[in-house]
C-alpha cells in the first residue's frame, strides 16, 4: 500500500540500527509514510532478527530463523533493506552514495563506530550538506564513559530509573525484564529527527543531533509526583479473589470510614472481593482502579475492542501475523502497515535501480563484487 497522503512521504531515511531504541525510531518514522532504508550485512545483521527464536538455532536454516522474530518484524515493518558490505572499498561506496541522496540518517551504534566503518561527520557532511544525522548512543558523545557497549536494563539503572523500582515500602526489588530505556530514547531521536528535517528543509543545511539514551532515561525521574501522593502507602498491585490483578488506588479523604488506610490491609480486602467489586467500590468512592492485563490476553481485551491496534501483517517467511499498530490515527485513520519488515537484502535491486540510479552494467559490476551477496 502506497505512503501517498501520509506526512512523511517523501523523506528518505537511511538506518544503521540495531536491537531495539534505534530500530524504533526508524519504526515511528516509516509509520508515518517516510522511506526507511535499514542497512545490514549478513554477517553483521541487527540482532533482534533472532530475537525470540534463539532456541531454534541448529533445528532451521538460519535464512529462516533471522526472519522469523515477532520483535523483529515488529519493529521494522514499513521499511526498506539494503544489505552492503561496509568493510569493502565497494559496499562503503555504495552506502556513501546512498547517505547522498537520504534525507536523515540514523544510528544507535557504540560512540566512535560509524567514524571507524569511513564515516565520521565530517564525511557525511562532506556527502550530503543538507543531511540531518541521528546518534542515540547509550551515553553520546564525548561522556567519559563515552566507550561504554550496554543494554537497555543498564542505561535505566545509569539513568536512576531502577531506584524506582521498589515495593508499597520503598524497598528495591530489581529491575524489570521490560525496560524503559529504549522505547523513551527512540522518541527523543525521532523528535531530533522531524525537527534537523523541518530545519534542513527550511534552510538547506543539515545537523549531527547526538543524543544520550543514559540522560533520556535521567529525564523520566524528573517528573513531578502527583498531588496527594501521601496517600501512596495505600495504594498498589494486588491479586483478587478472582486470580486477576488490579492497579487501586483508593481516595482515602474522600470518606472517613474508608478503611484501606495502609496497604496491608487493602491488599488483604482485594484478596477476599471479586474483581469487578474491586474496581466499581474503588472508582465509586473517587479512587482510581484498573484490571493489569496479561500481554497474552489484550488482543481480547475489552480496552482494545472495536479498534485496530493489532493489525495482519503478511510476512513472505511466517506467514500472516498481527502486528500492534503505532498508537495514533491520522484524520480519524490509522497508519496501514504498507509491507513487512524487510528479508536481508531484499530491497538491494530496488535501491540500485530506483535510488542510486545505476545502469545495467553497473549493477552488474555491483553484483559480481560480491559486496552485496551473501557468502
Amino acid at each position: 500500500m502506497s505512503a501517498v497522503g501520509l506526512p512523511l512521504t517523501g523523506l528518505r531515511v537511511i538506518e544503521f540500527c540495531w536491537v531495539w531504541a534505534g530500530p524504533m525510531m526508524g519504526q515511528h518514522l516509516a509509520d508515518l509514510g517516510a522511506e526507511v532504508v535499514k542497512v545490514e550485512w549478513y554477517k553483521r545483521f541487527d540482532l533482534y532478527r533472532t530475537r525470540g527464536v534463539e532456541r531454534l538455532r541448529g533445528s532451521l536454516p538460519e535464512e529462516i530463523r533471522r526472519e522469523s522474530s515477532y520483535s523483529f518484524q515488529s519493529l521494522n515493518r514499513n521499511k526498506l533493506g539494503f544489505a552492503s558490505d561496509l568493510k569493502t572499498e565497494e559496499g562503503l561506496q555504495l552506502v556513501k552514495d546512498l547517505i547522498s541522496e537520504s534525507d536523515v540518517l540514523l544510528e544507535n551504534f557504540t560512540v566512535g563506530t560509524l567514524d571507524r566503518l569511513g564515516l565520521p561527520p565530517e564525511e557525511l557532511d562532506r556527502l550530503n550538506s543538507r543531511l540531518v544525522s541521528v546518534s542515540l548512543s547509550a551515553t553520546g558523545r564525548g561522556s567519559t564513559i563515552e566507550s561504554l557497549r550496554s543494554y537497555g536494563l543498564m542505561l535505566s539503572a545509569l539513568g536512576g530509573y531502577e531506584s524506582l523500582v521498589t515495593d508499597q515500602n520503598n524497598e528495591f526489588i530489581g529491575s524489570p525484564t521490560f525496560v524503559m530505556s529504549d522505547p523513551n530514547a527512540a522518541l527523543f531521536g525521532v523528535l531530533a529527527a522531524l525537527a534537523g528535517s523541518l530545519h534542513a528543509r527550511k534552510t538547506g543545511v543539515g545537523a549531527t543531533y547526538e543524543c544520550s539514551q543514559i540522560e533520556a532515561v535521567a529525564s523520566l525521574i524528573q517528573t513531578p509526583e502527583r498531588s496527594g501522593s501521601g496517600n501512596a502507602a495505600s495504594e498498589g498491585i494486588f491479586q483478587t479473589l478472582d486470580g486477576d490483578f488490579v492497579a487501586v488506588s483508593p481516595d482515602t479523604s474522600s470518606s472517613a470510614d474508608w478503611p484501606f488506610q495502609s496497604a496491608e490491609t487493602l491488599e488483604a480486602w482485594v484478596g477476599e472481593t471479586a474483581t469487578q467489586e474491586v474496581l466499581s467500590q474503588c472508582r465509586d468512592s473517587g479512587g482510581v482502579a484498573t484490571k493489569v492485563e496479561d500481554l497474552a490476553r489484550t488482543e481480547h481485551s475489552e480496552i482494545f475492542a472495536g479498534t485496530d491496534v493489532r493489525q495482519a501483517c503478511l510476512h513472505p517467511i511466517t506467514g500472516e501475523r498481527d502486528i500492534v499498530a503505532t498508537p495514533w490515527r491520522i484524520n480519524g485513520h490509522r497508519a496501514p502497515i504498507r509491507k513487512p519488515a524487510p528479508i536481508l537484502g531484499e530491497s538491494n535491486e530496488y535501491i540500485l535501480r530506483n535510488v542510486l540510479g545505476l545502469t545495467e552494467k553497473e549493477i552488474d559490476n555491483v553484483h559480481n563484487s560480491g559486496v552485496i551477496h551473501e557468502d
